[in-house]
């Protein structure tokens, strides 16, 4: 007698569609994952261009003041705002040589009076921050550089008062 076996067929396709399933959704989320990545490389090198940008505004207004600002980009990148503030930053001297012995020791000496009157014991430091937001979340690309001290303005010290 031959028994016939029902219902296998169906349940193979039941699990066969599961398994079809949670792949597709797996490969899914792989491609959602990579074009969100994909996204954020781009608005990482559109920041770091649009950073380029400012310094390079900021430093054709040489020398320049201590001071900071803000602003939005146009157009395309209006997703893009940034802030920059440019400060003073305390360096420490270098050493100034010496020299042992030499035939004329005033030329060495005015040399090395020269040289100490040229060194300065602060830069400037240009910072400049890029924010924009994607798919809710906000993100920040922040870059920096110093400035040479003739570079950056100080302003001249308050002068003293004398009381009569």
């Amino acid at each position: 007698m031959c028994r016939r076996t029902r219902g296998y067929i169906f349940f193979e396709t039941v699990v066969a569609m599961a398994l079809l399933s949670m792949s597709a959704l797996v490969i899914q989320g792989a491609l959602r994952q990579a074009i969100i990545t994909r996204g954020q490389a781009q608005d990482y090198t559109t920041a770091r261009f649009l950073m380029e940008k400012i310094v390079g505004e900021r430093a054709m207004r040489l020398p320049l003041p201590e001071g900071s600002g803000s602003g939005r980009f146009e157009a395309p990148h209006e997703r893009f705002r940034y802030e920059w503030e440019v400060r003073r930053v305390t360096v420490p001297l270098p050493p100034v040589p010496t020299f042992p012995s030499a035939a004329d020791p005033a030329a060495i000496e005015a040399l090395l009076m020269e040289i100490e009157a040229q060194l300065q014991d602060y830069m400037g430091k240009l910072t400049v921050r890029i924010f924009w937001e994607r798919a809710g979340m906000e993100f920040e690309h922040i870059g920096e550089t110093l400035l040479r001290s003739e570079l950056f303005w100080q302003p001249p010290p308050p002068e003293e008062e004398t009381l009569p």
